[in-house]
């Protein structure tokens, strides 16, 4: 119980596995923003919609990152993968 940011540090300071975050744009903006995230992957589908939620908004800190992994799928998708260098 508690605070999001609390649990995931201490889940951090264990030793043991990576820690995933699949499709929440609250959670992995909230980790983010608290400095709890080492990498980043995003999925890129061609496809311009125009709406919908999106995961960086206007006034966001700046957040510095470094390609480590890319690749495109069959069906065009290009998923990359960032490490976060910090400010």
């Amino acid at each position: 119980d508690g605070p999001l940011e609390e649990f995931v540090a201490s889940l951090k300071a264990r030793d043991g596995g990576e820690i995933a975050v699949c499709g929440s744009i609250s959670v992995v903006r909230q980790l983010l923003f608290a400095g709890l995230l080492d990498e980043l992957t995003l999925m890129t589908h061609p496809v311009v919609a125009g709406s919908g939620r999106r995961l960086f908004e206007a006034g966001d800190p700046v957040t510095r990152l470094g390609l480590k992994d890319q690749y495109k799928t069959t069906k065009g998708n290009v998923i990359s993968t960032y490490g976060l260098l910090g400010e």
